[in-house]
């Protein structure tokens, strides 16, 4: 049986879920970012159908105060249950508290992980310290890398690995140019630098072809902005 972790690699950039996907553009047809970023015709034979989000594991959560800082770590999938867990444990913390999310992911569905997203943004709008760290060992992958990028800054070990790739519909494994580019979009809004961006594309990263690993001391040597602090 194929593992969770690999599943969900096989899957996508998370799994994505059609209602957030935006339906109605055709495989095959080349997009330009406003910023002059061009990605690559996608080309690729659809993949079965993913399970229901049910069948996934929620993601672990757990809290640590120390002194004047929580830490929240989420290990495994993002799922819309990790979603709950999550935003009730930022609604849990004392007003203005500051606060460490410590990640471990291979990525997971879509539109969950954009609401965890935008419920990070909302805390720090509000006046909260937010910052995202991954441990040597760990790793944050495809639908973590944008959550970590909500942070601010953002801490990694040297040897931390981070994935991005081609984002998948859950229904039929199938890509869209339009999702590709809602998420470049979205990693380009949270701080990646669009030079980088352009790099993993002409290596194609965002094709569906590879999922496109990079250490955080490689990130940080590439300008990635992905990595902001490493730890020593």
């Amino acid at each position: 049986m194929m593992s969770v972790r690999k599943l969900v690699r096989k899957v996508g950039f998370g799994v994505g879920l059609g209602a957030l996907l935006m339906a109605g553009a055709a495989l095959g047809h080349a997009a330009t970012h406003p910023d002059g970023l061009s990605l690559s015709p996608v080309t690729v034979n659809p993949v079965p159908a993913a399970p229901s989000s049910s069948e996934f594991p929620d993601a672990a959560m757990s809290r640590n105060d120390q002194g004047d800082v929580t830490v929240l770590r989420l290990d495994g999938i993002i799922t819309p249950g990790a979603e709950r867990n999550f935003v009730d444990a930022l609604r849990a913390l004392p007003a203005r508290r500051p606060l460490v999310i410590e990640l471990s992911s291979p990525g997971g569905f879509t539109a969950a992980g954009y609401r965890m997203i935008d419920a990070v943004l909302a805390e720090r709008q509000g006046g909260r310290p937010v910052a995202t760290r991954v441990r040597d060992g760990d790793s944050c992958e495809s639908m973590c890398v944008g959550l970590y990028l909500a942070g601010y800054p953002r801490y990694a070990a040297p040897r931390a690995e981070f994935m991005v790739h081609a984002p998948r519909m859950a229904e039929n494994g199938r890509m869209t140019i339009r999702s590709i580019q809602m998420m470049v979009d979205r990693l380009v809004s949270l701080g990646a630098s669009p030079a980088w961006i352009q790099r993993v594309t002409a290596e194609g990263g965002f094709s569906g072809a590879r999922d496109y690993r990079e250490t955080a001391d490689r990130l940080s040597a590439d300008g990635a902005n992905i990595v902001t602090d490493l730890l020593r």
